[in-house]
């Protein structure tokens, strides 16, 4: 048996509903119950999570320039600017 840990989420109070309703219609606790949607997500989403993944390994391996760049959602020759480093290729 999974142990489980104690995780407050902030959710919409819709989403809250949702969550109490199908519950309560499955017999199941609402953690089950979002236990089950994470799990069902990652499954139908898995491409989408394999190219973040490989985006992310690209990213760290292109330096802490291009780390920063990626995580501001800035152009690279402006986190460079401010590093005081070039981005011309050699």
């Amino acid at each position: 048996m999974a142990t489980t840990t104690q995780a407050p989420l902030k959710v919409r109070q819709d989403t809250k509903e949702k969550i109490r309703y199908l519950s309560a219609l499955e017999d199941a606790t609402q953690a089950e119950i979002v236990d089950r949607a994470v799990t069902e997500y990652a499954a139908r989403h898995a491409t989408e999570i394999e190219n973040g993944i490989a985006r992310a390994r690209s990213v760290l391996a292109s330096g802490d320039v291009a780390t920063a760049a990626y995580l501001l959602d800035v152009p690279i020759e402006d986190v460079a600017a401010v590093a005081g480093q070039s981005t011309a290729r050699t």
